[in-house]
């Protein structure tokens, strides 16, 4: 089905709901900003919303800015499939005297599609931005007599409310709210949130974090990955994919922040790869005594990563150590003095973007990991 941005300004669950229905609708079957209208007009109607502006600006932008994001993700999705022989996208815009001034000058800038460059500046950038991309062959560079641009600069500008909150920091010359990638933001929105945050200054990603991952929404991830595990179970192939599973919390950023300052981190999101989800549990150890983890166990694999009783800092393999509480009891009387725990291997390149990848479910005794030189305790006791 395809997917439509939410309309902001509009925070009434079930007033969204219908908005989002008409332009997924819209999406789907080619239908007008005329007919977009009507609807709009008959949920306002319904819900008794107040909005400011005129009517006909406020349906132009909405319409307008989820067509054009609509069609933008979809383009992604192709340069991705077509990155093997165009691997070099140049930024466009529309060249006339309404082009943002900033925007004019990011015109003809060429970055490889896995360059940092696209995280942030892949358009829209901002409210009704007709900015678009173009792709290119290293021949085609060759024949226009063009090169990859220099590193870009990032300059980034604090947005702050009212009443002097700090609320993001963004890339100088796009909109709140628009410093993402939206092709990577449809097909993979966790991924894309975890990089969002990751790339917040220190003193933002912690408060951020623990007020955009909520328990509930956590519930939504454990679901998620039953799914996935399913999937991968039935189709027994691996494709690239990946499924988040949680995030790095406040606690543990703020650890590795003053304990690992050499690690840079690019995202706060956990994922499992699809390529990893059948030898998760580390089978293949079982013949050396390792403790495998029980199905229900990792069926909850979300909710231990968010319910840890300790998070340690391997400083031999450059992982990290998640030491869940766990949800079945019964395992917990089979592991004696060891600790069930989950390794998150940092800054993973998945498909969709980057994630801390989980490389393994296992147990080890709490001895090794406490007297072991090898293990720096962040968070939590043992």
């Amino acid at each position: 089905m395809a997917k439509s941005l939410p309309s902001r300004g509009a925070t009434n669950t079930d007033l969204v709901a219908d908005i989002q229905k008409s332009l997924v609708g819209a999406l789907e079957k080619g239908s007008t900003i005329t007919q977009f209208r009507k609807d709009f007009d008959a949920a306002v109607q319904n819900h008794g919303w107040t909005y400011k502006g005129k009517r006909g600006w406020r349906t132009s932008v909405i319409f307008d800015t989820n067509m054009r994001s609509s069609h933008m993700a979809g383009r992604w999705e192709q340069l991705l499939a077509n990155s093997g022989s165009r691997p070099y996208l140049e930024y466009r815009t529309a060249g006339d005297s309404r082009v943002r001034p900033q925007h004019a000058a990011w015109n003809g800038l060429v970055f490889p599609i896995g360059d940092a460059f696209w995280q942030t500046h892949y358009p829209p950038n901002g409210w009704r931005c007709r900015c678009t991309i173009r792709a290119y062959s290293e021949d085609d560079l060759k024949a226009l007599g063009t090169k990859p641009s220099a590193p870009f600069n990032l300059k980034t500008r604090t947005v702050v409310s009212q009443d002097g909150e700090i609320k993001d920091q963004v890339p100088v010359g796009i909109d709140p709210g628009w410093d993402h990638n939206v092709g990577q933001s449809w097909l993979s929105p966790e991924l894309a949130l975890g990089q969002k945050l990751a790339a917040l200054p220190r003193y933002l990603q912690g408060p951020m974090v623990d007020k955009t991952i909520s328990p509930a929404y956590q519930k939504v991830l454990n679901d998620d990955f039953k799914a996935f595990r399913n999937v991968i179970k039935t189709d027994k192939v691996a494709r690239g994919n990946a499924q988040i599973v949680g995030f790095l919390d406040s606690r543990t950023l703020a650890a590795l922040s003053e304990h690992v300052p050499t690690l840079a981190l690019e995202t706060t999101a956990v994922a499992v790869l699809d390529s990893k989800t059948v030898h998760l549990t580390g089978a293949h150890k079982a013949a050396k005594g390792a403790q495998l983890w029980p199905a229900d166990w990792i069926d909850a694999l979300p909710e231990n990563v968010r319910n840890y009783r300790a998070v340690l800092w391997d400083t031999k393999n450059g992982t990290l150590v998640v030491v869940p509480f766990g949800q079945a009891t019964n395992w917990a009387g089979v592991l004696g003095d060891s600790v069930a725990k989950i390794v998150l291997r940092p800054n993973v390149k998945t498909k969709a973007g980057l994630a801390a990848s989980v490389v393994s479910l296992g147990s080890s005794p709490r001895g090794d990991l406490l007297k072991s030189g090898q293990y720096k305790l962040l968070v939590g006791k043992l």
